[in-house]
């Protein structure tokens, strides 16, 4: 099965950044309970999109994917009931519904998070792309998006640290993230054309999360 290719017009970008535009500007304005208990609409959002113009279509990318949502949940299991990798930290009522204590929109942000930095990575070396440096571009993306987290989540009830998030939460992360970008790369190394439809797509979804966790941390 070939990937058919999806035009990036407008209205889907519109779609990609109004959610997070108007989160912003709502919290803002002083509605910062409803806008923040819609947080998990976002990322759900941003999901469906990633997933339509990706495309994720082969079954080895879905396999890829359930790979990366499975060992995000295991991970942040661990964390959670045994203080493993991240800290200390418990998650609050603001992420949606949970497995034994971990939101199921925490997998599925571990699982696009690594997916879209992986092709902006990917991107960004361009055809100079090596598995190992192109695995560590991403897997600093994704420590920098989450370090943005860090400084609004328990403000507005998405986890919280006791006392503080430990400099092994952010290597944990990359880590973590480093083995993921690894395997994506690896799986993938076959496909030597990047559509340019994907990499436009995960950098609007990346630069999106950024704005919007952005300007709630500088609005706490």
């Amino acid at each position: 099965m070939t990937e058919a290719p999806k035009i990036v017009t407008k209205e889907v970008l519109l779609f990609i950044w109004l959610p997070h535009l108007a989160g912003a500007i709502g919290i803002a304005a002083g509605f910062q309970d409803w806008f923040v208990t819609k947080t998990v609409l976002n990322l759900l959002a941003s999901f469906g999109f990633f997933v339509l113009y990706f495309p994720i279509i082969r079954t080895y990318q879905w396999i890829l994917l359930g790979t990366f949502f499975s060992a995000g949940m295991l991970v942040e299991w661990l964390g959670i009931h045994f203080g493993w990798f991240f800290g200390t930290y418990s998650y609050g009522e603001n992420l949606g519904p949970k497995l034994d204590g971990v939101p199921f929109i925490i997998g599925i942000f571990w699982a696009v998070l690594t997916m879209i930095t992986a092709k902006m990575a990917q991107a960004l070396t361009g055809r100079y792309h090596y598995v190992i440096s192109s695995a560590l571009i991403g897997a600093a993306l994704m420590v920098g998006l989450d370090a943005l987290l860090e400084l609004l989540a328990p403000h507005f009830d998405y986890w919280t640290f006791i006392p503080e998030p430990p400099l092994e939460n952010y290597l944990s992360w990359f880590g973590f993230g480093f083995l993921f970008q690894l395997l994506y790369f690896s799986v993938e190394r076959k496909q030597q054309k990047m559509q340019k439809t994907s990499w436009v797509i995960a950098l609007h979804i990346y630069l999106a999360q950024v704005l919007f966790f952005g300007s709630l941390a500088l609005m706490r």
